[in-house]
């Protein structure tokens, strides 16, 4: 009986070779397609046809692993110019003021990670320092200290809107949506008030012992998250503008 030959190695496809920006792609693929819990060292390795022991040449465990995988994230998002501080009051170059183009940044922000369900709790809890997230909060310290905010209360403010976008980004992430956009946190709101344990309680809440909630069942679970999310990023850049007396 002839048996078939066997195939030679070198007729194989080469593996690509292994980098930390090949390993961070490969984490990357593994959250889209099975969402971030399910990225492991072994997970990650099996995406590059290796073993695991081969990626700790470029990334020490699984945490730096995210921690590069979020920066990856972040660097895709384009950054906006700063004015030098203080800016004028009125539009910018553009037709944009200093909490316009602040906004934005955070919205895109916001998109990016939405687009890699998940990736956004990994700046909870631990702030990142990993380069392209210092760029951006180096971008948004300049913006807030361009509309004259002092430096501590912008400081400050930078850990705001950090909780912020990790919090909002959680929420998709918790909802196990994917795709980037606007479209991604509107699932995620959509699929938060259909849980019924939620929608049920508000229906059945006693109007004597909550009378405020009970009266706004609709507003609060109301959308569309674009709108939400736009407040919340105002309601931040408004409250770090305005004075507080005996604040920073």
């Amino acid at each position: 009986m002839q048996t078939a030959p066997r195939k030679s190695t070198r007729s194989r496809p080469a593996k690509p070779a292994l980098s930390e920006t090949a390993v961070v792609e490969a984490g990357l693929r593994v959250l889209r397609r099975e969402g971030v819990d399910a990225v492991t060292m072994r997970k990650v390795a099996a995406e590059l046809d290796t073993g695991p022991a081969s990626l700790y040449v470029y990334v020490s465990h699984r945490d730096e692993l995210l921690r590069l995988m979020l920066d990856a994230v972040v660097a895709t998002v384009p950054l906006p110019d700063v004015p030098a501080p203080p800016a004028p009051a009125g539009p910018l170059t553009g037709g944009e003021d200093w909490s316009d183009r602040l906004v934005r940044l955070v919205i895109d922000v916001v998109h990016a990670l939405n687009g890699h369900p998940g990736i956004g709790r990994v700046s909870l809890g631990d702030i990142p320092t990993t380069p392209a997230w210092l760029d951006l909060f180096d971008r948004i310290l300049g913006l807030l200290l361009a509309g004259g905010i002092p430096r501590q209360r912008a400081a400050w403010g930078c850990d705001l809107i950090a909780l912020h976008i990790g919090a909002v980004t959680y929420e998709v992430g918790a909802a196990a949506v994917g795709g980037d956009g606007p479209g991604a946190l509107q699932e995620a709101l959509d699929a938060r008030h259909a849980r019924s344990a939620i929608t049920d309680r508000l229906a059945t809440l006693d109007p004597a012992r909550h009378p405020h909630l009970a009266a706004s069942t609709a507003e609060l679970a109301a959308g569309p998250a674009a709108a939400r999310l736009a407040l919340g990023i105002d309601v931040l850049i408004s409250g770090l503008a305005r004075p507080v007396a005996g604040g920073p």
